[in-house]
């Protein structure tokens, strides 16, 4: 059976690929230290940009993790996650062609326009809205805000460029700042985007720096907890389908209100309860084929 509550713990949802599996493993080791439990390794497709054949598969194929995974004993929790930067709904011709976009856990939308804005919270079948240093500043706009939670997509905070460079802090405070006035903070989920071990942070260090974000104190916790579960397990079912369950009637069942004294006193634990939430969940489904590009050692 498919466990689709296996994602426990802190989540770091933005963690760029590099190049040399040592710089990634430093990043990833440093994060285990600080208590993190799942981690996204993004890779882009930048589809302003793009160049080649339009006819071909232009996403980029998702990272071979499994030797990393073997190397950190299973300490860690490693997916792989897209982050499509586009400026129309044009994007969605490559998305459609494209057989790599499913080897990758999760997506997420970088859109440059207030057109593609409007379009990632109306259509886009993606589970992040993000930002880069040239859109922070774009219009948006409360009521496809709302659109977009309602969908259930969650829009993202990425604090380590902010460490780096004074510029890059300002806007990131914009941002906090709009989306605590436009949508209340709703669905707002903070990642590192770190590019070394050296610029990531705790997650209560994180928990605290989201109330300067205009976060609350329950909202900034459930930004690195409870909202980056979710949205796995959101994105596990966007990958899979839905599925059925049929429930059948037993003959000569017998069924009482009345506890056992056991019952009575039987403590009921968080565990218990997530389990019961998210049971109708699990199902057991064959894993996609994926094809996987390998890292230069």
């Amino acid at each position: 059976m498919k466990k689709m509550n296996k994602f426990v713990g802190f989540s770091d949802l933005c963690v760029p690929n590099r190049e040399s599996i040592k710089e990634l493993k430093d990043i990833l080791l440093e994060l285990i230290d600080l208590g993190y439990k799942n981690v996204a390794i993004e890779q882009v497709y930048d589809h302003i940009n793009a160049g080649g054949d339009r006819k071909s598969d232009l996403i980029p194929k998702p990272v071979d993790l499994s030797s990393l995974n073997k190397d950190l004993n299973g300490r860690l929790r490693l997916l792989n996650r897209l982050t499509i930067i586009y400026a129309d709904a044009s994007v969605m011709v490559a998305l459609s062609r494209s057989a790599n976009l499913r080897g990758y856990n999760l997506v997420a939308a970088i859109p440059t326009t207030e057109e593609a804005f409007q379009h990632a919270c109306q259509t886009l079948n993606c589970d992040i809205l993000s930002y880069n240093s040239t859109t922070v500043r774009n219009k948006m706009s409360r009521k496809f805000y709302y659109v977009a939670v309602n969908r259930g997509i969650m829009f993202e905070i990425k604090y380590a460029p902010a460490i780096v460079d004074s510029s890059d802090r300002k806007d990131l405070i914009n941002r906090a700042n709009r989306y605590h006035s436009y949508g209340k903070s709703k669905n707002v989920i903070i990642s590192s985007e770190a590019r070394n071990r050296f610029q990531v942070r705790g997650p209560y260090d994180i928990a605290n720096l989201g109330l300067i974000f205009g976060l609350s104190e329950e909202q900034s916790k459930n930004a690195i907890l409870a909202l980056p579960r979710k949205i796995l397990i959101a994105a596990e079912t966007r990958r899979y389908g839905k599925a059925g369950v049929v429930v059948g009637y037993r003959q000569n069942a017998v069924d009482s209100d009345d506890y056992s004294d056991t019952e009575l006193n039987e403590t009921i634990s968080d565990s218990d309860t997530e389990e019961d939430e998210i049971s109708h969940s699990d199902v057991e489904m064959a894993e996609p084929p994926v094809k996987f590009a390998k890292y230069d050692e």
